[in-house]
């Protein structure tokens, strides 16, 4: 068994292996948060959209059995079988020596094509990669990923380059070096244990639990007997006793007589742990664990006699040490449980509400239950995506507004991915005409009189942040302003405050303002 192999959702792991076989470049960190983001997962269409964001071409089939051929398949692709509630996998081949597939659990596995054909409920998701298939930023997020992935084995390091200063400022001493190695390998199990209740989805630790047929840490750690009060659990404990004692003997060695028998007052939890799984009849490996480290520390202490040492010389250098280690790691993991707790019920959140936001049902009633706005082309809008576009995306902007740099990347970029998407600019400055915002908007506005293109190019560079002052701006799109500019501009800003403009960017789909708290960057999931 691999416990260090990561137990995928099958979805992710499909994705996954589909984008590896294509040979495109996206981040499986990448791909699981997109996934796992996307208001329909898991399912069909959103793997579709997140292939789509990353310019792989899909196409999703039903083909009855009546009509399978293998012959006519196109290979990789991800079909749907019918096991468990509905899954996926993904078919690198299929000839005379049967089907080789891939899922969470096998990679590059072999199947008899008519165990496929009764698995498969004809439904196929082909994908192919294009020239602009891949990850946008790919080799920066890499290396963001990378970063973290370092944070706990650099944590680990640090914690051992600790440990192995404490412990060579003394002299050798066999019951000092194996008490100290018992006390760090228990602190380690019980931060796994502090890390399962948490959270109890976490892969290594689900790998460790599941090791054994009557082995299920979730069901001991989650009930009544593991729990000291409502706020404080055994596994707390744990990690305070072997944390504080590690940290006490580091900072004193001569504290080993007093930890000693310290551990004897920690022994009679051995028999309560053990007998109450005993009892119920199953058994967590993390617990039990524990217990051997406890047991071990108590076999150490009695086989080098250090009961029989005096505890008189040592109470006095020795006690004000005691509660200042114990305290530090309580008062840490107080600080660290919350942030640790607000973390995980605010994915959980995240999911629920983006379930929430992302019903289309309950968008469109917010957005058809307001008032419709025309947009006439008399006040001159610049144009973007599609002419004959079906939906049309009106963006008003301040040129100065960061938010609207943004909205107009998103916009634009959907725009170019998609032919029924037809963005119109408008702007929303200062009545002010020498306002900053106003200047760059108005000349913007003359430059569309006299050439849409331009226009349209002056506002890419200044959105995209390649020009950022209106003397280079006026310097590489010379212009100036006309009549019909100036009234062009009156009648953008008196179209905003009809329709009530208080705030850019707004966004409106088809005349109807998007309502809050949905963004452009959402319109992608509930417009189609």
């Amino acid at each position: 068994m691999n416990l260090s192999a990561k137990k995928k959702p099958n979805l992710e792991s499909v994705t996954e292996s589909l984008i590896k076989t294509l040979k495109v470049k996206v981040n499986n960190a990448t791909i699981s948060q997109a996934l796992q983001d996307h208001p329909d997962y898991p399912s069909m269409l959103s793997i579709v959209d997140c292939l789509n964001d990353w310019s792989i071409a899909t196409e999703v089939y039903n083909i009855k059995r009546a009509e399978y051929d293998r012959d006519d398949l196109l290979f990789p692709f991800i079909a749907h079988v019918k096991e468990e509630g509905g899954r996926f996998i993904l078919i690198h081949n299929i000839d005379n020596n049967g089907v080789k597939f891939s899922d969470e659990k096998r990679k590059n596995a072999i199947t008899t094509e008519e165990e496929f054909l009764n698995r498969w409920d004809g439904i196929a998701l082909r994908a192919e990669k294009t020239e602009k298939s891949g990850e946008k930023d790919y080799n920066q997020n890499r290396l963001k990923y990378f970063f973290q992935r370092l944070v706990l084995p650099l944590g680990l390091a640090l914690v051992l380059s600790i440990f192995y200063l404490g412990i060579s400022r003394i002299s050798f001493s066999w019951p000092y070096l194996l008490l100290s190695l018992v006390k760090l390998g228990a602190l380690s199990i019980s931060i796994l244990l502090l890390m399962q209740s948490i959270n109890s989805n976490n892969p290594f630790i689900q790998n460790l639990c599941t090791f054994g047929k009557k082995n299920n840490c979730n069901a001991i750690l989650k009930s009544d007997a593991a729990k000291v009060t409502s706020w404080l659990s055994w596994s707390e404990v744990g990690f305070f006793y072997f944390s504080g004692s590690l940290l006490l003997l580091l900072v004193q060695p001569a504290s080993i007589i007093l930890l000693a028998w310290l551990n004897v007052l920690a022994l009679p939890y051995i028999i309560y742990s053990i007998g109450y799984q005993y009892r119920v009849k199953n058994w967590c490996i993390l617990c039990c664990t524990v217990q051997g480290m406890l047991a071990l520390e108590f076999l150490i202490a009695t086989s080098f006699d250090i009961f029989t040492l005096s505890l008189s010389s040592l109470l006095l250098s020795v006690l004000y040490l005691l509660p200042l280690t114990f305290l530090i790691p309580i008062i840490a993991w107080g600080f660290l449980k919350q942030i640790l707790n607000n973390k995980v019920e605010i994915e959980g959140l995240k999911f629920q509400l983006n379930s929430f936001k992302y019903n289309k049902d309950l968008f469109n009633q917010a957005l058809y239950n307001q008032p419709r706005y025309a947009i006439p082309d008399n006040i001159k809008p610049i144009f973007f995506g599609n002419n004959e576009g079906k939906d049309i995306i009106t963006i008003v902007s301040d040129p100065f507004c960061s938010p609207c740099h943004q909205t107009h990347a998103i916009a634009k970029a959907w725009a170019s991915e998609d032919e029924n998407i037809k963005i119109k600019m408008l702007f929303h400055v200062a009545e002010d005409k020498s306002d900053p915002g106003a200047e760059v908007a108005n000349y913007i506005l003359s430059l569309n009189e006299k050439d849409s293109i331009l226009a349209q190019n002056a506002l890419e560079d200044w959105y995209s942040g390649q020009i950022k002052n209106f003397k280079l701006l006026n310097e590489k799109y010379p212009a100036s302003a006309t009549d019909q500019s100036i009234a062009v501009g009156k009648m953008q800003k008196d179209w905003c405050k009809l329709a009530d403009i208080t705030y850019t960017p707004t966004v409106f789909i088809n005349g109807y303002k998007i309502p809050v708290p949905y963004k452009i960057d959402d319109l992608r999931n509930l417009l189609y």
